[in-house]
């Protein structure tokens, strides 16, 4: 059996969907693995991450300079592991060992910040406004939920003289160190990353199509109309789609614009190429577009909380690191942007305690000075 049939028998051995023949084959492997004598823990909480510890103490790195802070299919399924506040590591032995902190500038995470710009020019601090209604634009009533989502309702008395007669576009902006969600008033619900910003129509009947430009990433769920089309317009492609849930990634100072599909269908159009994707691909557009499978959890990780690398070169890590924690990056020595990196880690952590571990599974160094990190390559002892 390879890696992943191993890892989803332990994913139905706990969620007690495994078949006694599937549950005897786990117990062959963990024997193998582990001693011919050994059995399953009794207790059950800790059946899988035991198993998991096992599973990655069978696989080894094979590539040098490339550093994991845990092999992917262990940590989706150990993110019980993670808290808010910590992050672990699993060592070679097979033990986890909680990192110290040992970095004394305090680098909090991002949370739930943007900026409303309606349509006549008025900004509005979403951070700062208070749940219930915002503000009421001609028949769309705008309202903060109480768990920091912004949803655009019809008012009750929308129709008449005060339907939107001409189209009007708001625009929400996260900055580095933000993240918001949004309901668009077609039901579609957006989730706006960090340094990006989404402009839309107020209402979609009045603007005609439904049609928004993002300038970032953004993760969508778009409701369903087979009559209405909706396209997503960023400064390299046009995404078209009529119902589905799909990730784009258009940020200015990444070298790709990256279109991930997990529902339904998409149609993705860049310069005179266009191409239809099936759930599961992904189209990556430089100067020409290209299609391919990928594991799409890898594009959500942050829609869902947490940070995921799959052997990414330092530079498009310390990317996403910096947007999130709104820090700067300065390299001491340019060489280690090539090393590469697999971890999954809690957004939701002080830096200090991802940069201690990085420090400890790869061959480079971190010191933070202000709300800058340096990166240096280790000293040979």
């Amino acid at each position: 059996m390879n890696r992943q049939d191993i890892y989803k028998l332990i994913r139905k051995y706990k969620d007690n969907t495994a078949t006694e023949s599937e549950k005897e084959t786990l117990t062959e492997w963990y024997r193998s693995v582990a001693n011919q004598d050994a059995e399953f823990p009794d207790d059950e909480d800790s059946v899988e991450e035991e198993m998991l510890l096992r599973l990655n103490q069978q696989t080894k790195p094979q590539k040098p300079h490339r550093f994991f802070l845990k092999r992917w299919s262990v940590a989706a399924s150990i993110l019980f592991l993670l808290s808010a506040g910590a992050i672990f590591f699993i060592k070679k032995n097979g033990s986890i060992q909680k990192p110290e902190l040992v970095h004394n500038t305090v680098i909090v995470p991002g949370g739930n910040k943007a900026i409303l710009t309606l349509a006549n020019g008025q900004k509005i601090s979403l951070t700062d406004a208070q749940k219930g209604q915002i503000t009421q634009q001609k028949g769309v009533q705008i309202s903060k939920t109480a768990d920091g989502q912004l949803v655009y309702t019809a008012a009750d008395d929308n129709g008449g003289s005060n339907a939107i007669a001409v189209a009007q576009y708001n625009t929400m902006e996260t900055p580095r160190g933000g993240q918001f969600q949004l309901f668009l008033p077609d039901g579609t619900r957006v989730w706006l990353n960090a340094a990006s910003s989404l402009k839309y129509p107020v209402d979609f009947g009045s603007a005609g199509e439904r049609r928004v430009e993002l300038s970032g990433e953004a993760y969508f769920e778009v409701a369903h109309n087979k009559d209405r089309p909706f396209r997503v317009i960023t400064n390299r492609q046009v995404v078209e789609v009529l119902g589905t849930h799909f990730n784009v990634n258009a940020y200015n100072d990444e070298p790709n614009t990256k279109t991930t599909l997990l529902e339904g269908a998409v149609k993705v159009t860049g310069g005179d190429k266009s191409a239809m994707l099936k759930p599961g691909q992904e189209a990556s557009l430089t100067d020409h577009l290209k299609i391919s499978d990928v594991d799409t959890e890898e594009a959500v990780a942050w829609k869902n909380g947490y940070f995921r690398f799959d052997d990414e070169r330092l530079e498009t890590v310390m990317r996403k690191v910096s947007r999130w924690y709104n820090v700067d990056v300065v390299y001491r020595d340019n060489d280690v942007k090539d090393d590469l990196f697999a971890a999954v880690t809690t957004r939701f952590a002080n830096i200090s305690t991802l940069l201690k571990i990085m420090e400890q599974t790869g061959d480079v160094s971190f010191s933070i000075e202000g709300s800058k990190i340096i990166i240096s390559k280790k000293a040979k002892k």
